[in-house]
């Protein structure tokens, strides 16, 4: 080595060594100077002189203009820049000083080298902004195709596209930035106004639309222009938190706040004495840290970042990409899988390269597969970006969805618990925005590169060979309610059976499964946009089922019919594949199409007119059936056949995949806990280094939740599946590392719960595992009503989210007990997780006695019968001390004595507590957070399209042994002003002493069911105001009631019984619908099984599949020591379900219904339970009231009234009428399906003589 390479090197690593030492890179100054833009058009001589020194060096290339068309005539300089006349000097060797002279002459430059890891050609790991602070003539030497640079490069030829690029969704990010926004509560705008776009230089861009869109476009979903996201400093909070109300840090013992001018802190030294003031900025919101928390997520944390302004991260299998054009047209080895990466996969899954080019390694990550466009883009190359869901989630379409941390958890941690030192914490989040990675083996690259090698081994699960965002995914399985697994055939495999998932069906799309890849459904507009700037993906998309096959009474036209299709649509006659042949194909009156990865490979088109027709080869009865099935009073006799003047199941009201999809994927939430003192860099616009950062991590992700509801206008309203979307709970710890709020949902702009739902294409579409009659209407079998419960999106009380404090009402107190790690993942105290993620603290909690250590109570004005939490307000019925809510928001502040305080919360003073004789029991309508007021005027009801609230919400009822029943109007405790904290009466109702006695309230939609002495009342309250007696079902002891779809069960004197409420007005007891218990107390329905709190018998399950035939399923009482059983909820926490039960005078006991350990049935829709004790707690004074934990699947009431945003315009659920006509005919009457039908229910409504002329293809 000469002594000029080791001063070479030696300057490298100072510069690094200085780097790290003194923080960012500085800019090293360059002369660029801008290359001339690429020509349309020139001769072979010329672009080889272009290229003349490059191939000193580059002797051998794949193609060396990157395109396929020998007529494309480029130099190496046309698209990359540099100095092409200097040459390779003779003889030299790569490490030696010529060699590196004349490369510093031929090439451009970087201005920051180090983060280049100049001269590596690889792209570099993580780095977002670097290219905004690069000097352009870098980047184009680097990649032409990024969307700063392409003009030059590549616009000769390609700039209408390159401009309906820079516009598209997979540029803009509008839809993951307004929906976040608006969902959240930011922006009021659901016509989104954010999206990403840079100058040339690197610079924050508005983007115009081309045209002023007029009220078609409008309707069309297109937007006028999108413009810059704003810093997170300066972002106003939208959520109604304590700490973000009026006020300021006035607490002498902090430091000072973020950015005040004051590094004494002096101006917060104001402290009333015994009264800390916890607000976040005494210079008013959108300073400090009263700020949007959401913003630092989207600016901040790895979540689907980047999009197409940036490389890809470039450091984990999935993850490898350039930018701009080349993001897409250039693939990067990211998935072993052959269904994935096509022919692709054979280069593996770790970004390198196979290139001829002898100047690249070809053992170093980071490197295109070869140097080549192409338009056979593999899928892999798309679930770069499309593998998570505020980007579509198509990871479904592989069949596969989020790892849970517990399927084949010994597998995934390690033996021993990881502490974690912040060093490697910072370095495997910036990789990997899970939490519970720093603790789990996937932390490991290396171990998570080969996690798919672990199949053979697994029991619970099979994982995907893709890691995006250093995330694990794992296969879905067809799969029974309870959760057995099954054949294609429909058989048991059993789960013990060592090729059970060889047997069993894995549900991948059925398009995945014939070869099909993204490009072979989305063509070229789909991919770059049509050059309007568009804020949802479900308007951008130009392609939709029938345009291929068609509808049930005729054969596909070949021409596009998305929403943003072109009039007329696009002739897909006239596309070809790469080697110029057709991709559809007509052939003897059959429909092929032509694979765009694969050169030898067509499928047949599957024709729906074809499969209803009888005498056709693909003719398909279950489809005939469900696609001409009549409308009206004969379809709800089951009668179906061609000829009819309407179908129930058309294509204008419908989408072809409502019926058609195998599952779909919904996310039950997820946690980002802020913290203040972590420094990271911004992964957006001018990028550097902020305090705060929040990581990104699922609670609970599901495969079983089918539920319907209504597309926007922009897909013509129908009828469509819906998934939740993005169910946020928020916390932050402070610069003190005091967790000033926690597990908190933001509320929408409009005011609906930020639990947000959605239209959903899930990708999951089959021909055998589709949905039946009883997914969506009453089964005749009696045994579907949670199954309509979750369709409708009533909730099934299943995926609720208990989270970090369970909360007890007792005879004297209530009480907040800890009941999981605050660490991530948040496991249950005690659970099988816990086992696996924290191995030491299991074994602590296990020395304990399995008590749990931590709790904060209250003392009470008396018995708390009922508890609600809400936010940070705890709602308690007291007897004699009425209605009292409790501010909870400092329960975890190490910093706030008091952590349930009465006190006045507010300078101003307050008051709420209502006063009662003898309050038994509060509900709110819903225990989401909301805020009706914000759901007024023209932007909410005309240009975002938003349903109003039903009034019921306005309302917390009350009930009164004595007085009856009590309106509180509960609005001024989610509007963020503390000096209106006064609660009063709004109405109290008491008809003819009807509520005497009253002792629980459950509220569905309207109507509320209250216990009395008299039975179960039913109460009207359309008007809340102006309450009215609907009916009385007579029991003797009624204690409470628990409502699901259509039946109410009620727990009385004699145990469980049920009740009919399809309607409500003649709501009426069901005949031998009783499971007899001596000391009944309170019911919890979760899915198929009640859980009754039976006194001293302990818990009583009850299966309640059949509402009219309840059978008790088990009672547990632990050996006798759960013998006081006075309440119960349920929750799922990852993949597990627990019930934590108020029992008595023993406390709190926390119970594991199921696990991958304990029920290997554990992914079902309702599998059955199998409880053990797990934790415990004594209480205050004895336990008999519990809160539930926040609905995660509840959008809208059983009247109709939508509680949860709805993430597309005009999108929403159900209404009271369109519910009931799944289910009611006009009388009032239920009508029933069955899954097969009878043989005479075929009506061929045809008129008789009419000829049967083949229809033209």
């Amino acid at each position: 080595m000469t002594r000029r390479t080791l001063t070479v090197l030696a300057a490298v690593a100072l510069a690094a060594a200085v780097h790290a030492a003194t923080g960012p890179e500085r800019p090293v100054a360059r002369g660029h100077v801008p290359h001339p833009p690429a020509p349309e058009r020139q001769a072979a001589a010329e672009a080889d002189a272009k290229s003349a020194g490059c191939v000193s060096c580059h002797s051998a290339t794949d193609r060396h203009t990157m395109h396929q068309n020998p007529a494309v005539v480029l130099g190496c300089t046309d698209c990359h820049g540099g100095d092409a006349r200097v040459a390779k000097p003779a003889g030299a060797a790569p490490a030696g000083p010529a060699y590196r002279a004349a490369l510093e002459r031929a090439h451009v430059l970087p201005r920051y080298p180090l983060a280049w890891n100049w001269p590596s050609s690889a792209n570099p790991e993580g780095s977002y902004t670097l290219l905004n602070r690069e000097a352009p003539e870098y980047i184009r030497f680097v990649n032409p195709g990024d969307l700063r640079v392409a003009r030059e490069a590549c616009g000769a030829c390609h700039l209408p596209i390159i401009q309906a690029s820079e516009r598209s969704l997979m540029s803009t990010s509008a839809m993951l930035w307004g929906g976040a926004a608006y969902n959240n509560g930011i922006l009021p705008f659901k016509r989104y106004i954010l999206g990403e776009a840079y100058t040339r230089e690197g610079v924050g861009a508005t983007l115009v639309n081309p045209v002023r869109p007029t009220d078609f476009l409008v309707a069309k979903g297109i937007l006028p222009s999108v413009t810059a996201l704003p810093a997170w400093e300066t972002v106003p909070p939208a959520d109604v938190f304590r700490v973000f109300e009026r006020g300021g840090r006035v607490i002498s013992s902090q430091f000072p706040e973020i950015g005040l001018p004051n590094n004494t802190g002096q101006l917060q030294r104001l402290d009333e004495p015994g009264r800390p003031d916890i607000r976040q900025s005494n210079r008013g919101p959108g300073t400090g840290s009263r700020i949007a928390v959401p913003v630092i997520n989207i600016t901040k944390t790895r979540l689907n970042d980047p999009h197409l302004w940036f490389l890809g991260t470039n450091e984990q299998p999935g993850d490898y990409r350039s930018s701009g054009c080349t993001a897409c047209h250039t693939p990067y080895a990211n998935d072993r899988d052959p269904k994935h990466a096509g022919v692709y996969a054979k280069y593996g899954h770790t970004g390198k390269s196979v290139t001829l080019d002898p100047t690249i390694p070809k053992d170093r990550s980071g490197h295109p597969i070869r140097h080549e466009f192409t338009r056979a883009i593999p899928s892999s190359q798309c679930m770069v970006c499309h593998m998570h869901q505020p980007n579509v989630f198509v990871n479904s379409y592989y069949g596969t969805i989020m790892w849970d941390y517990e399927a084949d958890a010994p597998f995934m941690w390690p033996e021993k618990q990881k502490y974690p030192t912040d060093e490697e914490a910072r370095r495997i989040l910036d990789r990997n925005p899970e939490e519970a990675a720093i603790r789990g083996k996937w932390g490991d690259p290396a171990f998570l590169a080969e996690v798919s090698r672990l199949n053979p081994k697994l029991k619970d699960t099979q994982f995907a060979d893709y890691h995006g965002h250093g995330w694990n995914f794992r296969a879905v399985f067809k799969r029974d309610r309870k959760g057995t697994l099954l054949d294609k055939d429909g058989k048991a495999v059993a789960d013990d059976d060592p090729q059970k998932f060889g047997k069993a069906v894995h549900l991948t799309s059925i398009h995945l499964d014939v070869g099909f890849h993204c490009v072979d459904c989305h063509f070229s507009q789909d991919m770059h946009g049509n050059g309007h700037l568009y804020g949802e993906v479900a308007a951008a998309v130009e392609i939709d089922c029938r345009d291929c096959h068609g509808t049930a009474t005729s054969y596909p036209t070949l021409r596009t019919s998305g929403p943003a299709a072109r009039p007329g649509g696009m002739d897909m006659t006239l596309l070809r594949t790469q080697d110029g042949r057709k991709r559809f194909e007509w052939r003897d009156g059959k429909l092929f199409q032509r694979s765009a990865i694969y050169p030898d490979l067509e499928w047949e088109m599957s024709l729906v007119k074809d499969t209803v027709t009888p005498g056709n080869a693909h003719y398909n009865e279950k489809a005939a059936r469900a696609k001409l099935m009549h409308t009206g009073e004969p379809g709800r006799k089951g009668e179906w056949g061609p000829g009819a003047k309407e179908y129930a199941h058309a294509d204008e009201k419908m989408t072809c995949f409502s019926c058609h999809l195998s599952w779909t994927t919904s996310c039950g939430g997820c946690h980002l806990p802020i913290q203040a003192n972590w420094k990271t860099e911004r992964h957006h616009y001018e990028g550097g280094e902020t305090r705060n950062y929040a990581t990104y991590n699922p609670q609970v992700a599901r495969d079983e939740m089918f539920q319907l509801g209504r597309h926007g206008p922009v897909k013509g309203g129908r009828i469509a599946p819906i998934r939740s979307s993005s169910a946020l709970v928020l916390s932050s710890t402070n610069i003190n590392r005091e967790r000033i709020y926690i597990q908190q949902p933001p509320v929408a702009a409009s005011g609906f719960s930020s639990q947000a739902f959605a239209p959903h294409y899930p990708h999951t579409e089959r021909k055998t595992e589709t949905k039946g009659c009883s997914d969506c209407h009453v089964s005749g079998q009696g045994d579907n009503n949670a199954i309509m419960a979750q369709m409708l999106l009533h909730g099934t009380n299943f995926v609720n989210f208990v989270g970090f404090n369970a909360w007890l009402g007792e005879e004297r107190h209530v009480q907040a007990v800890q009941v999981t790690e605050w660490e991530e993942p948040q496991a249950v105290i005690g659970s099988s997780l816990h086992r696996h993620a924290y191995p030491d603290w299991h074994g602590d909690h296990e020395k304990r006695g399995r008590r749990l250590p931590e709790a904060h109570d209250h003392r009470a004005k008396g018995p708390a019968g009922c508890v609600m939490l809400r936010g940070e307000y705890l709602y308690s019925a007291e007897g004699p001390g009425g209605l009292r809510v409790y501010d909870v928001a400092s329960i975890a502040n190490k910093g706030v004595s008091q952590r349930i305080v009465t006190a006045p919360f507010s300078p101003l003073g307050q008051d709420t507590h209502v006063a009662s004789r003898n309050a038994t029991c509060v509900a709110l309508p819903t225990n989401q957070p909301i805020a009706p007021e914000r759901n007024k005027g023209e932007l909410m009801r005309v240009t975002n399209q938003e349903q109003p609230f039903h009034p019921i919400y306005n309302y917390a009822l009350v009930t009164d042994a004595e007085e009856g029943l009590i309106l509180v109007d509960v609005n001024t405790l989610a509007d963020g002003e503390p000096r209106n904290n006064f609660l009063r009466r709004a109405a109290t109702w008491n008809e003819g002493g009807i509520l005497r006695g009253a002792r629980h309230v459950t509220i569905g939609g309207r109507y509320a069911y209250v216990a009395a002495d008299a039975g179960i009342v039913v109460v009207d309250l359309d008007d809340p105001l102006k309450p009215r007696k609907a009916a009385v079902v007579p029991f003797t002891g009624a204690r409470a009631s628990a409502l699901q779809f259509r039946y109410l069960f009620v727990a009385d004197a004699e145990g469980l019984a049920v009740v009919d409420v399809t309607t409500p007005e003649k709501a009426a007891r069901i005949e031998g619908a009783r499971v007899r218990l001596a000391d009944a107390r309170r019911v919890y329905v979760a899915r198929t099984y009640a859980y009754v709190a039976a006194g001293r018998e302990g818990l009583a399950i009850v299966d309640v599949e059949k509402p009219s035939s309840p059978r008790l399923y088990l009672r547990f009482d632990d050996g006798g020591r759960l013998d006081d059983a006075r309440d119960v909820v349920v929750a799922t926490t990852n993949a597990s379900a627990f019930a934590y039960v108020a029992d008595g005078a023993n406390g709190l006991k926390v119970l594991q219904l199921t696990s991958p350990e304990i029920q290997p049935k554990f992914y079902g829709f309702s599998p059955e339970p199998r409880p053990r004790v797990i934790a415990w707690r004594e209480t205050a004074s004895p336990a008999i009231s519990l809160a539930k934990g926040i609905d995660r699947d509840r959008a809208v009431d059983e009247t109709g009234g939508q509680i949860a945003v709805f993430g597309r315009i005009g999108s929403r659920p159900f209404t009271r009428d369109e519910q009931e006509r799944f289910y009611l005919r006009p009388d009032g009457t239920v009508w029933t399906v069955s899954d097969t039908g009878d043989p005479g229910d075929f009506r061929d409504a045809r008129p008789p003589a009419a000829p049967r002329k083949a229809e033209a293809r």
